[in-house]
C-alpha cells in the first residue's frame, strides 16, 4: 500500500528490498546513508567525567566541527540520559561540559541554546514539536526572542524562517499554516531539526533522528544530517538504536553499556 492505495503483491522469492523500497516510496532509494566526507576540525563539545547518577556514570569525549559521532547502545544504557545533561534538561551531579574550550553551567535548556546547543529529543511528539500548532509557529519556538519585539511576534520574520525551512529541509506541507499533526512522521522531524536549526547551533544533538518514519524520509534525513556537518561544519551527536544507521553515518561511533562509555571506534 501507499498513499491509501494498492500497489502490487509479490512472492518473496521473486522480489528484493530495493523494489519493496521503491514500491513503498514511489521512487528508488539509491544510498540510504548518503554520507558525505567533511573535513573535522576543532573540538566543538567536550564532555569531561560528566555523573548523573544511576544514568551516567564518569562519561568523557569529545565531538569536533564537521564530525557525526555516533552514540550506540541498548535502550538503558545511559545515551539519552547524557544528551539530557547537556542540554540542561538534567543537573549534572558533578564533571564539565565545555563549548568550544569554555566551561559551561547548564542548569536549563535556555542556557544550553543560549551557548549554541540544540537537541532534538527521541519522542518528536511529546518533546519535540507541539503537534496542534501550525508549522511557522514550531519553526520559530526556540528563536521567539529573534522573532518578537517586546510582547510582538513579527508575522512576517516568523513567515519568511518557515518558508525557507520548507524549502531548505524539503518538507512536504501546502503552506507554514499547516497544523504539524497532519504531517507525516518523517517532515514531522524535519520540522524539529529546523526549529533548532533556526537557533544557528554549533552543536546538534539529535536522539533517534529516523525513529518512526519511512525509508524515503530515513535517506532524506540522513543526507541533511551528511550536509549540515560537510558544508556547515556542525557538529553532530547522534544517538540511534539501529546499527546500520550508526554504522552508515559516523565518523566514530562510542558504546555505551550502564551508564558508561565502554569502547570507542573509528
Amino acid at each position: 500500500l501507499r498513499d491509501g492505495e494498492y500497489i502490487g503483491t509479490k512472492q518473496v522469492s521473486e522480489t528484493n528490498e530495493r523494489e519493496l523500497i521503491s514500491m513503498m516510496v514511489g521512487r528508488t532509494i539509491d544510498n540510504l546513508f548518503p554520507k558525505q566526507p567533511s573535513e573535522i576540525k576543532d573540538v566543538v563539545l567536550e564532555v569531561k567525567n560528566l555523573v548523573r547518577e544511576p544514568h551516567t556514570r564518569n562519561v568523557s569525549f569529545q565531538v569536533r566541527a564537521g564530525e557525526i559521532v555516533g552514540l550506540a547502545g541498548l535502550v538503558g544504557s545511559g545515551r539519552s540520559e547524557t544528551a539530557q545533561v547537556i542540554f540542561g534538561i538534567l543537573s549534572a551531579q558533578s564533571g564539565e561540559i565545555l563549548i568550544n574550550g569554555k566551561k559551561l553551567q547548564i542548569h536549563h535548556p535556555s542556557q544550553a541554546v543560549k551557548h549554541g546547543i540544540a537537541y532534538v529529543p527521541e519522542d518528536r511528539g511529546t518533546q519535540g514539536l507541539v503537534r496542534e500548532m501550525n508549522i511557522r509557529e514550531n519553526i520559530s519556538m526556540a528563536i521567539l526572542g529573534k522573532v518578537s519585539s517586546n510582547t510582538f511576534i513579527n508575522y512576517k520574520k516568523e513567515t519568511d524562517i518557515a518558508q525557507n525551512a520548507i524549502k531548505q529541509f524539503g518538507i512536504r506541507a501546502y503552506s507554514t499554516e499547516q497544523i504539524t499533526n497532519n504531517l507525516s512522521g518523517g517532515n514531522q522531524q524535519k520540522v524539529v531539526v529546523g526549529k533548532w536549526l533556526s537557533s544557528e547551533p554549533r552543536l546538534l544533538i539529535i536522539d533517534e533522528p529516523t525513529r518512526g518514519v519511512d525509508v524515503g524520509a530515513k535517506s532524506e534525513i540522513h543526507r541533511l544530517m551528511s550536509e549540515l556537518a560537510a558544508e556547515r561544519g556542525l557538529a553532530i551527536l547522534m544517538i540511534s538504536s539501529e546499527l546500520p544507521e550508526i554504522l552508515g553515518m559516523s565518523d566514530r561511533v562510542l558504546v555505551m553499556r550502564s551508564g558508561e562509555i565502554v569502547a570507542e571506534f573509528s
